[in-house]
């Protein structure tokens, strides 16, 4: 294996100016870069990175913190952050809670002992013990999927208020007068909170009613279907549903199949997020399309900000949203 020595000696310089190159330090003329640069590649130089990051107390290390990674909205988010941090020669760590708020402060904190340079958490709940582990990282960390604002913590979120307000408006649109919503938990406040109170402010606004239930349970598609059963046996006239994430919309789908009801008809129905089972579903899923994969690239954006800078300037972004009509809702 090559060493720092017979890179100096095919180039032709000391040992002390190889480093300089390696380590991208000021001072070395352009023509000298070029020469070494060649030697290393001629010789099969591997740089040994950790030895280098000690030495230049920067990591290249970004830490990503993720509730779950079998979903849609993740997938494309990672998908989109990692594009920005490649070509900024940053290196992701990817870590899943499994929508654990312990393991959020859990792996907030071994972030910070990897000597991570920034954190991007996407946050499932904001709730004080969560707040007080991100004031307490050295790593500057933005929040995406949650509103940090009120925390002076910088963050990416979607509209989730207004999606869930033209949510009641397509239905109401639709010709629906008796409406539910299918949430998850409480402590979700973007997914759960907000969607349910846009959908109660159209509701209470251009038809005078007000959603039949709120049902909090999981992100699945097993939840959606045992809490449509559920409703459909407390609420026979049910005639509409918005549901918080397509996953759980898809298991509404087929306990109303199950009952012998064609979603779209008696029944409309729509999700949030496009995910890719909402095309291929049968009926196909009514639903608002999120730019995931562009929330993970403004995050991302967001957090070398902060590292360059050492300031965000902006402190909130919010994403945008599509209506994307299909036949649960036409």
């Amino acid at each position: 294996m090559a060493s720092l020595n017979d890179v100096a000696r095919l180039a032709g310089v000391s040992k002390s100016t190889v480093s300089r190159v390696i380590n991208q330090e000021y001072g070395v003329k352009p023509a000298t870069i070029e020469k070494v640069n060649r030697a290393i590649e001629q010789c099969g130089y591997v740089v040994n990175q950790i030895a280098k990051d000690l030495k230049s107390s920067k990591t290249n290390l970004i830490g990503v913190i993720v509730p779950r990674v079998s979903s849609h909205a993740m997938s494309a988010s990672v998908d989109g952050l990692s594009h920005v941090f490649d070509q900024k020669g940053k290196q992701v760590l990817l870590a899943n809670t499994r929508q654990d708020d312990a393991r959020i402060c859990h792996y907030l904190d071994l972030f910070n002992q990897k000597r991570v340079e920034g954190i991007l958490l996407f946050a499932s709940t904001l709730n004080p013990t969560v707040v007080q582990a991100i004031k307490r990282s050295s790593a500057p960390v933005v929040v995406i999927g949650q509103d940090g604002s009120p925390y002076n913590i910088p963050s990416v979120i979607h509209d989730d208020y207004r999606v869930g307000f033209c949510a009641g408006e397509q239905l109401i649109k639709a010709g629906c007068q008796q409406v539910g919503f299918l949430g998850v938990q409480a402590e979700d406040i973007a997914v759960d909170q907000q969607r349910y109170q846009g959908l109660e402010s159209a509701l209470t606004t251009l038809s005078q009613t007000a959603p039949l239930f709120h049902y909090q349970g999981q992100f699945s598609i097993q939840s959606g279907y045992v809490a449509m059963t559920a409703m459909l046996a407390q609420y026979p006239d049910l005639d509409g549903v918005f549901c918080a994430t397509d996953r759980i919309a898809i298991g509404a789908i087929q306990a109303l199949q199950a009952q012998g009801i064609t979603p779209g008809q008696a029944v409309k129905l729509m999700g949030v997020g496009d995910d890719e089972l909402a095309q291929v579903v049968s009926p196909s899923l009514s639903t608002f399309n999120y730019a995931f994969d562009a929330a993970g690239e403004s995050g991302a954006k967001m957090l070398l900000e902060l590292l360059e800078t050492g300031q965000s300037h902006v402190s909130k972004l919010v994403m945008g949203f599509n209506y994307i009509s299909r036949a649960t809702c036409p």
